[in-house]
């Protein structure tokens, strides 16, 4: 038998897949479809954003749980949790450029913690947390960060007014920046799984790591399914030509508008000049 007739032979899957992948754990719909179908992981997720053992956690609940036949280019797909009946955790991938996302990632947090009915005690409400999970640079003005940690609290003394209540940002482009909590957490371990962009890179990462691994064949049953990578095709399309016309649309607009500026400008020197020549202090 020749080389290229055993080559024929052999099933291709996710131990022996190579190059890159097409469609990694970064792609929201991914995301949520394997942490859904893999309990483990999903734990070892949540475990490593809350800085807990997994002994820890007693249940976890989907609450939003997806069905791929149903699922649309457009479907909201952060993952909505229970944790051991009595904490509520939000984890939502934010890879495209969105330039609503605090005002969004707030409503969402706000939403989830709302989980009372009308005439309820208060004292059902559950402790609520945000996750986003994102490779962009959501605060270009701030200091970088890999990990950080908001929540409500006095802007004099700091003191917490409710530690009930917060977000959570992991920005995957900072995994320089991890603390030793954060490599302890397993934190810089999980970017890197987000940023795997080959199968290779991908199963080193997973060797020796039995729900990784079964993250790993699941990513790779959806990548080689015709109707999930049609899916999953068109949910990026759409989420690309919306970070598109956002980007079109600033660009229009700052060529409309830098004519005016710098027409505005102009007149604002004549007008200090003017000024100037008749002997009035002018200030900036």
């Amino acid at each position: 038998m020749s080389r290229n007739q055993k080559n024929e032979n052999v099933v291709l899957c996710y131990e022996n897949a190579t190059g890159n992948i097409e469609f990694t754990l970064k792609s929201d719909l991914m995301f949520h479809y394997v942490m859904q179908k893999s309990e483990k992981a999903l734990k070892g997720l949540v475990c490593s954003l809350k800085g807990i053992d997994v002994s820890e956690v007693k249940s976890i609940t989907i609450e939003n749980p997806i069905d791929l036949n149903g699922a649309g280019k457009e479907t909201v797909l952060d993952l909505k949790l229970t944790l051991n009946t009595n904490e509520i955790l939000n984890i939502e991938l934010q890879i495209y450029t969105d330039k609503y996302w605090i005002y969004r990632s707030i409503l969402y947090l706000c939403r989830a913690y709302d989980c009372i009915g009308n005439g309820d005690d208060y004292s059902k409400l559950k402790p609520t947390t945000h996750f986003c999970i994102t490779d962009q640079i959501l605060f270009p003005d701030a200091e970088p960060e890999f990990y950080s940690d908001y929540v409500l609290m006095n802007k004099k003394n700091h003191h917490t007014y409710t530690d009930k209540f917060g977000i959570k940002v992991l920005q995957l482009g900072y995994t320089d920046l991890a603390t030793e909590e954060d490599v302890h957490n397993n934190l810089v371990y999980w970017a890197n799984l987000f940023k795997a962009s080959t199968w290779e890179e991908f199963r080193e990462l997973a060797k020796g790591n039995e729900a990784i691994e079964e993250v790993g064949s699941l990513i790779f049953e959806l990548n080689t399914d015709n109707q999930a990578k049609e899916l999953l095709e068109g949910q990026r399309r759409y989420k690309e030509m919306m970070a598109s016309q956002y980007t079109a649309g600033y660009t229009d607009a700052e060529e409309k508008l830098n004519p005016v500026i710098n027409e505005l400008s102009g007149e604002v020197e004549r007008l200090k000049k003017l000024l100037k020549d008749n002997n009035i202090e002018v200030k900036d």
